[in-house]
């Protein structure tokens, strides 16, 4: 039986505190960081989005009333997005103790963030997906399906679109592996150069068929509260 799609977004948050977003071009160096708020740009910013899906199933296990309540949730993100790999390495700095390091230490472990700050995404946007469930079922499912596709069998199953463009077309897939960001979505940056997300357009959305999941999942974000410097940031 296909789930149901909840139109709640918060179900995994880890605080309320969100960055500052539309038209900012200040928000600070990201070393000092709470990871607070570097965990609330990966959960709640302009950036980040949370897709939940619920089904309720009676059975072994399924409490009082005999029914059980199962939900996944997708995470959604702009890994292209500047704030997002800065969230991501201030999270890696802080697991890592790098606040209470010497300069060397320091320097070593900043070279080692360097390759994914430095992102070159000049021609590319990337959409990261990883997902969490409450059965253990629905999650190996979920994951098989992530690790077994290619591009090219995701090209009829994921796009970007924006309000001008209402289909891009995938540029490459490649699978979630350990320890990793999850499952990541390449879409060309610019069409017959022309950019396909602008800050004239009111949202752009991300769509991913997922066997077992209806409605598909789709998750909108708001151009105007992704600008950085008049531009999006994404």
């Amino acid at each position: 039986m296909p789930l149901r799609r909840l139109s709640r977004t918060a179900i995994f948050a880890l605080c309320c505190v969100a960055p500052s977003t539309a038209e900012n071009s200040d928000r600070g160096d990201f070393h000092g960081w709470s990871l607070q708020k570097a965990v609330s740009i990966l959960t709640q910013s302009p950036w980040a989005r949370q897709e939940t899906y619920t089904n309720v199933i009676a059975g072994v296990g399924s409490g009082v009333s005999g029914q059980k309540e199962i939900y996944t949730t997708f995470f959604i993100r702009f890994l292209s997005a500047r704030p997002i790999r800065e969230a991501y390495a201030r999270v890696r700095q802080i697991e890592a103790g790098y606040d209470n390091l010497n300069a060397e230490g320091k320097k070593e472990f900043d070279h080692k963030l360097e390759p994914g700050l430095s992102l070159d995404s000049s021609r590319w946007i990337v959409v990261t997906l990883a997902f969490r469930s409450n059965d253990p079922s629905v999650e190996l499912r979920v994951r098989q399906f992530l690790e077994m596709q290619t591009t090219g069998t995701m090209k009829s199953r994921a796009y970007l679109s924006s309000t001008r463009f209402p289909q891009i077309g995938l540029a490459a897939y490649f699978p979630p592996k350990q320890n990793e960001v999850g499952g990541r979505f390449v879409f060309f940056r610019s069409v017959d150069g022309i950019s396909v997300v602008s800050r004239d357009d009111s949202t752009v959305a991300f769509e991913l068929d997922v066997p077992g999941f209806s409605p598909t999942l789709r998750a909108k974000f708001p151009v105007s509260e992704m600008l950085i410097n008049g531009q999006p940031n994404l």
